[in-house]
């Protein structure tokens, strides 16, 4: 507070401060011939018919009653800035010095950390020596620290040898007190601009457009010219301070504080390199080039991302920070990561079920911390800094200072008010996006837990991994947990968004080791997830053990994905600072050109007012929307998604989705409907190992009763209400005997038949993905024990004896999979009375052996009514689609043949491990498969090369095949022939997308949110159809639950990266023709008027340019897509093109207007620079403004010109309204006679040069012998008329023939791009 008191007495100080003279020479520039004062260039012109040029104020060292503030630089106010100046150098100097001489005393080094094997170097001491880092592992399950033993791998989404790096900071009172006076510096560069502004605008008049405010008394500085040299000092100051601010962001307080090791440290800094996926695979010569400046030139640490964290304290006095989700402690040793382990076997989790003690559960609370998601949304404060204080808007701020200064500041302040009302709409959808994702990770509830050995009610923040708690129906569930006891059933659709319910058993008590998302699955409540169902009755207690809490939940590491997504770089993220390198040329040599302009005009221009005009045109070649167009097109296109019912959590990926080139389908629920349709079972004959025709219970036919009894138990199926739970399959195949399922509270569950009949299920081994079985013993009224095996019908090959299976089983199997059925098989085998004890003891492995083999159970899993259409014009769209699939390969190609996935005449050659377990290839047909010769991988590329290339043939391949492929790298030479990936595990899909993605190919992935959640969030564009309205899995989801939403998503991706391209162009060419334009007025010195700044920048950029974005997709995919290259030939050409057209006429028509014979040069010499308002009455402004005019609406028509991407410009009616209208608005103001209206643009029909003028100039012209000269003529101006219309009907032509027409796609068949060629 102290400090602000002083500041603002100095600022107090310098407004108040008069002396009677400067004693420096500069300030005797007034007296100079060209230093006139503005009031005196226009008091001529006082009392003219016209009247509408400012006549005042007078100026204050003009004005005896006035008094000048500031007359000498050993002025109050001056010294006092001088002297904080210093001050603040010095302060910080001091500093700095000796933070220098405390390092090099006591070094220290950053912590890092090595991705793999986490080896960093330790501060424990003074003398740094290296010591391995401690990564904390997970809590025993009863609480119990067994210390740490060796390194384990974290959790963190980084990749290669990338590495993590953490230095410790500690307060300093001297630190503090500079970096308090360099935020003061900030303020103080404001306070300036203020004072200088005040004095530019003090007494100022305001009467009509061409008088604006344009000019004050300068009543502090005196003159003009030395407000202008202040200015030019504080502007270039102020500039590169807060440049250096904003690139420094996060890292600026750190200046100001000392490096100490981390056991000291009050903060710490953590460095990560960025992840992000590159898209741009064939990039220019010159993009290569950039990359290796960049990488040869740049620091590593300023090619990633960092954060300083503040550590934070536990109660017992345990240091500890947040770095995205993960939790650190600091010890006076080491640093350690608390990370949970999820490699428990299934039997410690038992030995923990008498719960926690209270010293344990707070022991293991202030280890890993509260059972939440940490995420804290910004206050909107620290928003609203963030937001402002960024490099776009600083940069646009600095440059829009410039118009305030030069007497633009009605322009200036509409400029700076559109700019932060768009500030404005950004803070609030970052703020509200961030409320939004702050109430689905902020979740708190009560449970019931077992601490001390009593069941206590506590926070669901309060529990800990190791707790037991009492699961209740109806219970969103705040933690990951074990069942160790019970049953339930959940509804999961929060996760993966299929809303069915799942049932969920009891863990084995098993030295088995437990993975959540594999074994454990059926065992483990997710986070985020509901319990419907508690217990399969009223009353029945149900536990579980809490194994995961925070961020290491199910529902944390979804939420990461959302919190810290992998960025995305275009090929034109990569090219864009290539673009601003060209345009900082381009401008480079226009300042140059503008100077030298407007030297040879001779116009009584001060240096900083030239200055001033070159900056002009580099603020308009660089505009500060650049990079804004490069997003609009997304934005809206994630309104048009949401009225589709597809909603998006990441607006990136939509431009992304227009350059999709394959994309992978799921099968089961995405191409094909939800459910099974049971379809019957085809028995083997008791007297002999041979089929009998397919029957069907519900059909009424007569089935073998140990068919009967194995569909009737041989399944998960429980009930929910009236409701039966459970898989699908199993639920339609129960449902099809017609059995009534009994589950009592502690008894296990019987099926009764309708006579009466009742088997009991003993035990149950929940379905296997790696087994690919599931299978039950049961026990009849007799007491005699059963085995019945359901599971794929090759394992069940694999599991029955020899003697009976039938000699035709594979090609029966086979022929209904190719036919489109879902196939299992069904074994038994009789055990014979036995004891629980006994059955209990035995294995899955003893169960699931020497089966006699009974029948095959079939189902059919219909397509959908819309896939064949949508997977049809995805291939007209040139994207090729692939079936990625858990189920068996036959049902795979019958489903990929009924799609049209697969052409009718296309022979598919099946790649599997054969018994000696290398892959063989062999054709999936209806043939008998012992008379099929399988060839090898060798012979397959050998013999059939040709064959897969030209489509004739194409390749399924299993998971397994799949796997050895990719190990041997041959899958690499086989990806783009392959259309069928079938047996695929949840994260065998995921290797799936990320080979596509390896080979260069933008890849989606469409599924139904279950087990594809992991590839939904590998692909670069991942769909999930359910019925949530933002799903966590994946970036997109479709609650119309139709793979047309694929289409729906790639016609928009497309409309979205054309139009985002289209607005990137009209704001070069906005910079290209606003730098001619500029010049052009410089080379004859004249300034076009306010109202015409105002119709170029309020009117043309903005109407038009939004007007731009409402353009809609095509109805249907074309087969091109839209470049993503800012530097390609197309968009290049439609630029330089447009723009050297422009160039022409704009000679042509300054050519046509020396010829008139009553055209009289503007005779600058005799204008005041400064006086900018003055310069437009002449023939030049009006020729100039109306050429140029015309070319920027023009270049906002032809760039929203549809191609095959967007519908046609002409049904964009809001583009096609304001574009018509200015076209005849402004068509009419330069036709119309010389009347008030037409006066506010200052149009050449009224006569400037007329006998008595009233502009200053002519008066000066005139004096000095000049002769009036005439009004422009009406024939000129129609004439010019249609010479406009001529360079619109030309650069339409240009667009719509060369750059996006025919010419275009020539060129594009002549020189094809270089990328990956594959069939569709």
């Amino acid at each position: 507070m102290f400090i602000s008191q002083v500041y603002c007495s100095l600022v107090v100080r310098l407004l108040a401060s008069a002396c009677d003279r400067w004693s420096c020479a500069d300030l005797h520039l007034h007296a100079r011939a060209p230093s006139v004062h503005l009031s005196q260039v226009h008091r001529k012109s006082k009392g003219s018919t016209m009247g509408h040029y400012p006549t005042g104020p007078t100026s204050c060292i003009l004005d005896p009653t006035c008094h000048v503030r500031i007359t000498s630089m050993w002025d109050g106010g001056p010294v006092c800035i001088f002297v904080f100046w210093v001050t603040v150098v010095l302060s910080c100097s001091t500093f700095f010095l000796w933070k220098q001489h405390c390092l090099k005393k006591h070094p220290v080094k950053p912590v890092v950390l090595q991705v793999g094997n986490l080896k960093g170097a330790s501060h424990a001491n003074q003398s740094s020596q290296s010591v391995p880092l401690q990564c904390n592992q997970r809590h025993d399950p009863r609480g119990e620290h067994s210390g740490v033993t060796k390194n384990e791998e974290i959790r963190l989404s980084l990749e290669g040898e990338s590495e993590i790096q953490f230095t410790g900071y500690t307060r300093s009172y001297f630190g503090e007190f500079c970096y308090l006076l360099c935020c003061l510096v900030s303020l103080h560069w404001i306070a300036l601009y203020i004072l200088i502004l005040v004095d530019t605008y003090n007494n100022c008049e305001v009467e009509s457009i061409d008088n604006l405010c344009f000019f004050g008394n300068h009543f502090i500085f005196g003159t003009y010219e030395l407000n202008g040299k202040v200015f030019f000092v504080v502007w270039w100051l102020s500039a590169f301070w807060f440049s250096a601010w904003v690139l420094n962001k996060g890292r600026v307080h750190n200046w100001f504080r000392m490096p100490c090791d981390l056991p000291h440290a009050t903060f710490v800094y953590v460095w990560a390199p960025d992840q992000h996926g590159v898209l741009s695979v064939n990039v220019s010569f010159i993009v290569h080039v950039l990359r290796k400046i960049r990488s040869a030139t740049m620091a590593s640490k300023s090619r990633g991302h960092f954060e300083t964290i503040e550590i934070s304290i536990t109660s017992s006095g345990r240091h500890y920070f947040l770095y995205q989700g993960q939790r650190y402690l600091l010890n006076s040793h080491s640093l350690q990561c608390v990370s949970l382990r999820d490699g428990y076997k299934f039997h410690e989790f038992y030995q923990g079920a008498r719960g926690l003690s209270t010293k344990q559960a707070d022991s293991n609370f202030d280890k890993i911390g509260p059972n939440e998601i940490p995420f804290k949304p910004e206050t909107l404060m620290y928003t609203i800094l963030d937001e402002l204080f960024s490099l776009f808007h600083v940069y646009q701020l600095i440059m829009y200072m410039l118009q305030f200064w030069n007497s633009y500041l009605f322009v200036a302040s509409l400029m700076t008010s559109i700019v932060l009302l768009s500030a404005s709409i950004t803070i609030y959808t970052r703020h509200h996006s961030q409320l939004a994702i702050a109430k689905i990770t902020t979740y708190v509830t009560d449970a019931t837990v077992l601490r001390d050995g009593v069941w206590v009610r506590l926070d669901s923040r309060n529990l800990v991994p190791g707790d037991i708690v009492k699961v209740r129906s109806d219970w969103l569930l705040p933690c990951d947990l074990l069942l160790i006891q019970g049953s339930c059933i959940c509804n999961e659709s929060a996760l993966t968004g299929e809303a069915m319910p799942v049932q969920k058993y009891m863990a084995p008590n098993k030295p088995e080791l437990y993975d959540p998302e594999g074994n454990g699955a059926r065992h483990t409540l997710f986070s985020g997830t509901t319990v419907l169902q508690a217990g399969t009755q009223s009353g029945c207690e149900v536990l579980a053990f809490v194994t995961a809490t925070g961020m290491s939940t199910s529902k944390g590491k979804l939420l990461s994905s959302i919190l810290y997504p992998e960025k995305m770089l275009f090929k034109y993220d990569e090219e864009l600072p290539i673009v601003v390198l060209l345009l900082l040329a381009y401008a480079f040599v226009c300042f140059i050109i503008s100077i030298v302009f407007q030297n040879h005009t001779g116009a009584q221009s001060y240096w900083v007012t030239k200055w001033i005009y070159c900056m002009a045109i580099v603020n308009q070649i660089l505009s500060p929307l650049l990079p804004v167009a490069l997003e609009v097109g997304e934005l809206q296109a994630v309104e048009r998604l949401k009225a589709q019912r597809i909603f998006c959590l990441n607006p990136k990926r939509i431009a992304i989705a227009g350059k999709i080139r394959l994309f992978c389908f799921d099968k089961t629920g995405t191409l094909t409907k939800e459910g099974l349709d049971f379809i019957g079972i085809q028995s083997v004959l008791r007297t002999g190992p041979t089929f009998e025709p397919v029957k069907s219970p519900e059909k009424g036919d007569k089935i073998d009763f140990r068919t009967l009894n194995g569909l009737a138990t041989c399944h998960a199926v429980t009930k929910f209400g009236d409701q039966f739970v459970g898989n699908q399959v199993e639920v339609k195949m129960f449902s099809s005997v017609g059995w009534e399922l009994v589950e009592a509270t502690s008894e296990p569950p019987r099926v009764r038949s309708p006579n009466g009949d009742e088997l009991k299920i003993v035990k149950r081994n929940e379905f296997n993905h790696a087994r690919m079985t599931m299978s039950v013993v049961v026990e009849d009224c007799h007491g005699e024990l059963h085995v019945y095996c359901k599971g794929s019908f090759e394992k069940i090959q694999e599991l029955s004896l020899e003697g009976t299976l039938p000699t035709d089983y594979v090609q029966t199997a086979h022929s209904h999979a190719l036919d489109g059925c879902y196939v299992l098989g069904l074994g038994y085998r009789r055990l014979g009375p036995a004891s629980s004890i006994e059955v209990e003891a035995l294995t899955r492995d003893d169960l699931e052996m020497n089966l006699d083999f009974v029948a095959l159970v079939l189902f059919r899993n219909e397509l959908k009514h819309d896939s064949r259409a949508a997977i049809q014009a995805l291939k007209e769209g040139e994207v090729r689609p692939v079936m990625v699939t858990g189920d068996n390969a036959q049902c795979g190609h019958y489903i990929a043949k009924e799609c049209a996935m697969l052409e009718p005449h296309v022979q598919v050659l099946l790649g599997d491990v054969d018994k000696q377990g290398s892959v063989s290839w062999v054709p999936m047909s209806m043939e008998d498969e012992s008379q099929i010769h399988a060839m090898s991988t060798d012979e397959l590329l050998r013999y059939h090369r040709k064959a897969l290339e030209g489509g004739v043939q194409e390749l399924a391949v299993t998971g397994k095949a799949f796997a050895i492929l990719r190990r041997s790298e041959v899958m690499d030479k086989l990806l783009y022939f392959t259309r069928i990936y079938a047996r695929f595990t949840p994260a065998d899909k995921v290797l799936v997308a990320n080979l596509h993605r390896d080979h260069g190919l933008v890849v989606g992935m469409c599924g139904d949110g279950g087990n594809d959640c992991g590839a939904l969030r590998a692909a670069h564009v991942g769909i999930a159809l359910s019925d949530a309205e933002a799903s966590v899995v994946s970036p997109f989801t479709s609650q119309d639950k139709s793979v047309t939403s694929v289409m729906d998503l790639l016609r928009e991706g497309r409309a979205a990266l054309h139009t985002s391209f289209a607005c990137y162009k009209f704001l070069i060419m906005y910079g290209l023709m606003f730098s001619i334009l500029k010049l052009c007025c410089y080379w004859y010195g004249i300034i076009l008027s306010q109202m015409d700044y105002i119709f170029i920048d309020g009117v043309a950029v903005l109407i038009l340019g939004y007007a731009m974005t409402l353009c809609y997709p095509e109805d249907k995919l074309g087969k091109v897509r839209p470049t993503s290259s800012l530097l390609g030939p197309l968009n290049v050409a439609s630029v330089v093109g447009v723009w050297a057209i422009n160039l022409v006429f704009l000679v042509g028509a300054l050519c046509f207007m020396h010829t008139q014979t009553g055209y009289v040069k503007w005779p600058a010499s005799y204008s005041h620079g400064a006086s900018w308002w003055t310069l437009d009455d002449n023939w030049e402004s009006t020729v100039i403004f109306f050429v140029m005019y015309f070319q920027f609406i023009t270049s906002a028509f032809v760039y929203t010109f549809g191609s095959v991407f967007r519908k046609s410009v002409f049904l964009n009616w809001v583009l096609m309204v304001s574009y018509g209208g200015l076209l005849m608005f402004m068509s009419v103001i330069l036709l119309l006679p010389a009347n008030a209206f037409t006066s506010l643009w200052h149009v050449a029909s009224e006569q400037f040069n007329r006998p008595n003028p009233s502009s200053p100039v002519w008066i000066e012209y005139q004096e000095h012998g000049g002769k009036p000269s005439p009004a422009m003529s009406l024939s000129f101006r129609l004439s010019m008329w249609w010479l406009i219309l001529g360079n619109l009907a030309v650069i339409i032509f240009w667009q719509k023939v060369v750059a996006e027409g025919p010419v275009a796609k020539a060129f594009a068949l002549r020189f094809p791009s270089s990328r990956p060629k594959f069939r569709l």
